[in-house]
């Protein structure tokens, strides 16, 4: 049974992985915080905080584990141009995952790590979709810039023969229990609470991957030790727009709808789906969950929490 070090465990990924996961390995869980009705699995033989900025600590941790693997989903999405967010943006997507690779070359284990990255299919930009593994890297954002930097590191270090470099460029996870600012966990909230939503026109389209495809794609990764980038998504791009109406219906809301309120953002991408075919063939992993069967558990789950 192999030992797997996970990072972001308590966020709604890895929560994801680890229910997914059941016995199969034995997990060490790492999350800057855990809340307070933390209830892990019976697989994680350990949980422990860190925001990943020590590297003696790391260094520590990696020696007492001795994973076989490491899950990294640890990040920050945040959105802007600021100098804070800037920094927030490469210390918990460029630097976490630097130090985590450097605690893996210090620990020097006897065969190379697989180390499993989460990306974003964000790194492909503004091109038209659906993205392919083959295609260019042109990231039009921070976030995306530092995903992308974060990559090329772990090659990096693939190519000193340190780890197994795995990246997973996921398209718009989505689910029940999901939190934030993203648009499905935003209007789920609105709708459950009654509350108008203002929105964009909505011709933007996106890839909606349900977070329970998102961890059995992981998983399959893990269990294949398979050696590349991998994309995650259905390869359907569906208007922001239609996603909005449909919910709205779902919720029995439709008024509270508000298009065309908010602008576009600048560097918007348009086309936002990703061909999983390389998943696919490697592993086995086709997607499981219908948009339709997906959005109305996540409402169901807001409005009965």
């Amino acid at each position: 049974m192999a030992s797997i070090l996970l990072t972001g465990a308590a966020g709604f990924v890895g929560r994801a992985v680890l229910a997914a996961s059941g016995t199969e390995h034995r997990w060490m869980a790492l999350d800057i915080r855990f809340p307070p009705d933390w209830s892990p699995s019976t697989s994680v033989t350990e949980s422990a905080t860190s925001d990943l900025s020590d590297p003696i600590a790391l260094l520590s941790l990696v020696e007492r584990v001795q994973p076989q693997a490491v899950v990294h989903l640890a990040g920050w999405t945040g959105k802007g141009s600021s100098a804070e967010n800037r920094s927030r943006l490469l210390e918990a997507n460029l630097v976490s995952t630097w130090n985590l690779l450097e605690a893996i070359a210090s620990w020097r284990p006897e065969h190379p790590v697989q180390f499993v990255l989460a990306s974003s299919a964000q790194v492909y930009g503004d091109q038209p979709g659906p993205f392919m593994e083959s295609m260019a890297t042109r990231p039009s954002d921070e976030y995306g810039m530092t995903k992308w930097l974060a990559e090329e590191t772990v090659r990096a270090y693939g190519r000193r023969g340190i780890v197994v470099p795995t990246v997973v460029r996921p398209a718009v996870i989505y689910g029940p229990g999901q939190s934030g600012t993203m648009f499905v966990p935003s209007l789920a909230k609105a709708l459950a609470a009654g509350l108008p939503f203002p929105m964009t026109a909505g011709a933007q389209k996106r890839d909606l991957v349900h977070v329970a495809d998102a961890a059995r794609a992981i998983l399959s990764l893990v269990r294949s030790r398979a050696e590349g980038v991998f994309n995650v998504g259905t390869g359907v791009g569906v208007a922001m727009l239609d996603i909005g109406r449909k919910m709205a219906r779902m919720a029995d809301h439709p008024d509270l709808l508000r298009p065309g309120e908010i602008p576009y953002r600048e560097n918007e991408i348009w086309d936002y789906a990703v061909d999983a075919s390389r998943l696919t063939t490697t592993t086995g992993w086709t997607p499981l969950a219908g948009l339709d069967d997906g959005l109305a558990e996540t409402l169901d789950e807001e409005k009965n929490p």
